[in-house]
């Protein structure tokens, strides 16, 4: 991954974080290039909005209002009882998202970008498989014709992985794929490149909440010192005149 000037300036931001030292219910501490990774994530999210990539307009845009697809609009409650509106699409939104996602990820995988298969969940076909930080399957990419357009992008790239990696020891059994074919590629470039990972959750959550147990029963951990650091972020990208992450 080529370095950018504003990498290091929002990995130290991540590291000295509020969220960097939670404990997350049943999971503990984030490992740090996890914080450090979404922070990143973000901050490269941020510059493709404004630039009007199509991943990042649809993850930005407002809460539907169809809680059968979106998960901002299902966790709406959630959202406002912490003073989040997601009434209007733009950076809030991302913002908002990326809370979520954050918190999802956490219960999903312990913030592990190689984690593999559910071990309780079962399946074992290249295309059921959940795999990676947030979980997701390959039979996800139906929801939206984005989701093929992402796959097609990232195809052969490790993006962010040497930040995510931080504080994480993969092993053979999480980095196993499972089946053969496009779905076995989805599992490895999921958890190869942790860019890839995040806009594809981020595009299936606008689209297909369901296909998350975590979100469907509302137990993902949402914290506003989330927020308070993809805010800084933010503000870093703009005041520094960033235009890429």
């Amino acid at each position: 991954m080529t370095t950018t000037p504003a990498i290091p300036l929002i990995t130290t931001l991540a590291s000295h974080s509020v969220i960097a030292k939670h404990k997350w219910t049943a999971r503990g501490v984030a490992p740090i290039g996890y914080t450090k990774g979404m922070a990143v994530a973000f901050g490269r999210a941020y510059c493709k909005m404004k630039a009007g990539e199509p991943a990042e307009i649809e993850m930005a845009k407002a809460d539907t209002g169809d809680s059968f697809r979106d998960a901002l609009a299902h966790c709406r409650y959630q959202f406002t009882m912490l003073g989040m509106d997601n009434s209007h699409a733009g950076a809030a939104v991302l913002r908002h998202l990326f809370t979520l996602m954050f918190g999802l990820g956490m219960r999903e995988s312990s913030g592990q970008y190689s984690e593999g298969q559910d071990k309780d969940g079962g399946n074992t076909s290249a295309s059921t498989v959940e795999t990676g930080l947030f979980q997701v399957s390959y039979n996800s990419h139906r929801s939206s014709l984005l989701l093929d357009r992402l796959f097609g992008q990232y195809v052969g790239s490790n993006d962010l992985q040497d930040i995510f990696k931080e504080g994480v020891s993969a092993t053979a059994s999480q980095l196993k794929n499972w089946g053969s074919g496009t779905g076995a590629d989805f599992q490895k470039l999921t958890k190869a490149c942790p860019m890839f990972a995040v806009e594809y959750a981020g595009v299936v959550l606008r689209h297909d909440r369901q296909y998350s147990g975590p979100i469907n029963r509302k137990s993902v951990e949402l914290r506003r010192e989330c927020d308070d650091l993809f805010l800084s972020v933010q503000n870093l990208i703009d005041h520094g005149g960033f235009t890429t992450v």
